[in-house]
C-alpha cells in the first residue's frame, strides 16, 4: 500500500468532520438570531420598593407563555429609567391572547431615593404601588 492509499480514507473522513462542524456553527447562529428576533421590551405598569434600596419590583402585563430574559436600569441622576426584555417562544401562536401580571426585580446602581421612575418604551413616569 502506497502512503497516497492511507491519506485518502483520513482526507475523506477530515471534510466529512469540517463540513459537519461548519453546519452545526451554521445551525447554532441562526436559532441565536431566531431567539434574538423574538425579544421585544415590554412596559413597565407600575412598580414597589423592596427591602433592598437597590432593588425595585417592576409589574408588567404579558402572555403567560413569554420569559422574561432580561431586566435593567439607567440610573441618570435625578431619574431612573427601567427596561425590561421578554422573549416570546419559537414557532409561537396563541389561541387566547390575554395578559398575566408578573412582578419582576430591577437591580439599580445607587439606592432608589426619592429618584423619578421611567418607563423605557413610553418614557413616562411608572407610578409607584
Amino acid at each position: 500500500m502506497s502512503a497516497e492509499q492511507l491519506t485518502k480514507p483520513k482526507r475523506k473522513i477530515l471534510v466529512a468532520v469540517a463540513v459537519a462542524m461548519v453546519l452545526l456553527v451554521s445551525a447554532y447562529a441562526t436559532v441565536s438570531a431566531m431567539h434574538r428576533a423574538q425579544e421585544f421590551e415590554t412596559s413597565v405598569a407600575s412598580y414597589r420598593a423592596s427591602s433592598d434600596p437597590k432593588v425595585l419590583d417592576a409589574r408588567v402585563e404579558m402572555h403567560p407563555d413569554f420569559e422574561i430574559v432580561r431586566t435593567n436600569a439607567d440610573d441618570q441622576g435625578d431619574h431612573v429609567t427601567l427596561h425590561v426584555v421578554a422573549r416570546q417562544p419559537t414557532l409561537w401562536w396563541s389561541g387566547d391572547d390575554h395578559a398575566e401580571v408578573r412582578w419582576v426585580r430591577v437591580r439599580l446602581d445607587k439606592p432608589i431615593g426619592d429618584r423619578q421612575v421611567l418607563d423605557a418604551v413610553s418614557g413616562s413616569p411608572v407610578p409607584r404601588d
